[in-house]
């Protein structure tokens, strides 16, 4: 199998996101064309059986589509091992980096409304910079950092994150990283969390309010979200949410109450149930369809068109891999996140109407990693069943 290797959690590991894996063998032998069978009650054992396969402590996934009738949602595990108390649909699960096509869509508010353009630069966003601004970033725009092309820093140095809320925070990384040389030549691609905090504090200037309240006004409440949140999702010691947990020493081990810094909240800060997130993917099924209910087609399809290549099909969007899939029909969207301590993966096929995601309050950093493996598997298992039924 060919993997391209893309480098998409907070920390330094990698992850193979446009693998062919089995979502490519197991997904083909379905007809399009045919009437496919609604969700039935088998998912939860399909669920159950990968997760106990993989040995993690819990794993959920969910089929989408626009119309809720077709769609469904299946969790099977506990939230904590030793004893924890069992996993369920409406539980809160870290999405990483896969919170970066909200901070897309956030943007693509603004645009709609004029408070801000694509093209809008970092010298234009922050003129206060100008003395301390590298000439390489003068001319980055908005697009540029949420399409991993501007060639900002990976992660801030622990230094570069100080102030006492997240927006001053994310000032303060912004300040930072433009005085910081290039990771890669402008233009290439080169993942880069900072570039969201970056775009976070760009879009609160704009949006004169914070990225958070921009978020839950823009985003989150128009579309029925009312249990999202940033950080970690249950205190230490609990389990009345999914715990995160780490493979060390060959076990699950809880890491109580962890999560990135505050600043990472634009780049994979936040948690939600699956369903919320469910919500969101059905945004962008209408507006790949183009029917979407809380930005226009214009803006909103600029966050799932490729801007930045990434070698052979794949290229980086805004928030979204784009590639292409046999079992989509043509145009994929794809993206995976992680704080390494929770991971999540989703895969959409917008020709054919339907999505799918991946979750598991756990992380195995190691090459072999069992929660990657596990994600994909599930994912092409639910790829198989909306297409077949079985």
């Amino acid at each position: 199998m060919s993997r391209s290797v893309t480098p998409l959690c907070p920390q330094a590991a990698t992850r193979a996101l446009v693998a062919c894996i089995a979502l490519a063998a197991a997904c083909s032998g379905a007809d399009p064309s045919e009437p496919r069978p609604g969700p039935q009650a088998g998912l939860e054992e399909i669920v159950d059986s990968i997760r106990a396969a993989y040995g993690l402590p819990a794993l959920g996934g969910a089929i989408v589509t626009v119309d809720a009738a077709e769609s469904a949602i299946a969790v099977a595990g506990v939230r904590r091992v030793a004893g924890g108390s069992a996993a369920t649909a409406g539980d809160l699960w870290h999405l990483g980096s896969n919170f970066k096509a909200f901070t897309a869509m956030l943007a693509a508010t603004a645009v709609d409304q004029g408070e801000i353009e694509w093209s809008t630069t970092l010298a234009e966003a922050f003129p206060e910079l100008e003395g301390t601004m590298r000439e390489e970033y003068r001319d980055v725009t908005l697009r540029d950092v949420l399409s991993h092309r501007a060639g900002l820093p990976r992660d801030p140095a622990a230094q570069a994150i100080s102030g006492q809320d997240r927006a001053a925070q994310r000032l303060s990384v912004t300040a930072w990283a433009v005085t910081q040389p290039p990771a890669s030549a402008y233009g290439t691609y080169s993942y880069t969390n900072t570039g969201y905090m970056v775009a976070a504090a760009m879009l609160e200037r704009a949006m004169d309010e914070s990225f958070e309240d921009a978020m839950a006004s823009r985003i989150f409440t128009p579309l029925g979200i009312a249990d999202a949140g940033f950080g970690p999702q249950d205190a230490a010691g609990g389990s009345a949410q999914p715990v995160g947990h780490r493979w060390q020493g060959g076990q699950w081990v809880a890491v109580e109450r962890f999560d990135n810094p505050p600043v990472y909240a634009s780049a994979g800060g936040a948690h939600m149930s699956i369903g919320s997130w469910a919500r969101f993917l059905q945004e962008v099924l209408r507006l790949e369809a183009g029917e979407p209910t809380i930005v226009s087609v214009e803006a909103g399809q600029q966050t799932t068109s490729a801007v930045t290549p990434m070698g052979g099909d794949n290229a980086y969007g805004m928030g979204w891999v784009i590639t292409s899939r046999s079992w989509a029909g043509g145009k994929t969207l794809t993206h995976d996140g992680t704080n390494t301590a929770n991971s999540s993966v989703t895969w959409m096929a917008p020709l054919r109407g339907f999505a799918v995601l991946a979750v598991t309050n756990a992380y195995d950093g190691s090459q072999n990693s069992r929660t990657w493996r596990a994600l994909d598997a599930l994912s092409a298992r639910l790829i198989t069943y909306h297409q077949t039924g079985r």
